[in-house]
């Protein structure tokens, strides 16, 4: 009987923990956090310092994906920018093998980004600081060394590959509305082959949002989880945090995300600015553009942890929220 994706037990993480790193002996615990895109454990060292296992399930991220990101994190971790960092095990590596029922998984072990998420919606002060984090990490990627093995954010993932699995899947969920994703497509193909040279490209975090963003009491800023670390447009890199996607389209949510994106780029701007052309297209291709990954790719990830009636009332909801949105910009 085929596996498709197996849950280790925290006490068996823990003897990995053990095994590969320094400072996990007897005080030492380990505990699932969660399992999303990937598994995500939560250890505590003999000082009772925290520390984040993951362990990758995405079949597509291979050892030289991890590797890329894992040359990401420590590049920008040397260079002083406030990240979750690599803890390198024993030997010196960073990459830990683990040998499950469906095949070889990786894990690596991260640092305690320093505060609590920045979930709720930042302020004006808040949001200033997020736009000079981000110039900040375009600026050090702009000037890494060398190029790390990750996959392209582009219309073929985004697009193309989402709109495929979504395909495959609507003979078993009929009611999703499939001509109006095929539409969504063609529209972003259309505007992205006409637009797309006036748009900066380079290496990208990939999912800036509240829920990836750390904030000290002291009001300290760190960016964490390159699990989507890619190359792609600069504007697509900033459009999940701008955008808000499920704020919709109401005049509240559009007058706030206009206040987001002034303080964003009094932050930004002054390292390397947007656009008109860039900030156009934020609203108008990247946020349905990210939406369509989502739709397709994320939640087709997804559905082993969520299973089939979570996934068919998320596509349901998107698809809402997508209407509108396009609707309002199109």
């Amino acid at each position: 009987m085929r596996i498709v994706r197996s849950t280790i037990a925290a006490a068996d993480v823990l003897g990995l923990v053990r095994e590969h790193y320094a400072g996990f002996s007897q005080n030492a615990g380990c505990g699932l956090e969660y399992r999303g895109v990937n598994d995500v454990y939560r250890c505590t060292d003999n000082q009772g310092r925290r520390f984040y296992f993951k362990i990758y399930a995405r079949k597509e991220i291979d050892q030289t994906a991890v590797e890329g990101e894992v040359e990401v994190v420590r590049y920008l971790s040397q260079s002083w920018f406030p990240t979750a960092d690599v803890i390198a095990r024993t030997d010196g590596g960073h990459i830990v093998p683990i040998e499950v029922p469906e095949g070889i998984r990786f894990g690596v072990l991260f640092a305690e980004a320093p505060g609590t998420p920045l979930n709720h919606a930042p302020d004006t002060a808040q949001t200033t600081a997020v736009g000079s984090l981000v110039a900040d990490l375009h600026t050090l990627l702009d000037g890494m060394p060398t190029t790390p093995h990750r996959w392209n954010l582009d219309e073929g993932l985004f697009l193309e590959h989402s709109l495929a699995i979504l395909e495959a899947y609507y003979p078993a969920n009929p009611q999703m509305d499939l001509p109006f994703f095929r539409e969504v497509v063609r529209e972003l193909k259309g505007r992205i082959a006409a637009q797309a040279g006036n748009w900066r490209r380079g290496l990208c975090h990939g999912d800036i949002y509240t829920g990836n963003i750390h904030r000290t009491d002291d009001g300290c800023l760190s960016l964490y989880d390159f699990d989507f670390c890619g190359y792609g447009w600069r504007a697509y890199d900033v459009s999940p945090f701008l955008g808000n996607f499920s704020a919709g389209t109401g005049s509240d949510a559009m007058a706030q995300r206009e206040q987001r994106q002034e303080a964003f780029l009094r932050g930004y701007t002054p390292a390397a600015g947007f656009s008109d052309a860039e900030l156009d297209a934020v609203y108008r291709v990247f946020v349905p553009f990210r939406r369509m990954f989502n739709l397709g790719y994320l939640y087709d990830t997804l559905e082993v942890v969520w299973g089939n009636r979570l996934r068919r009332e998320m596509i349901a909801q998107d698809t809402r929220l997508l209407q509108a949105w396009v609707d309002h910009f199109w």
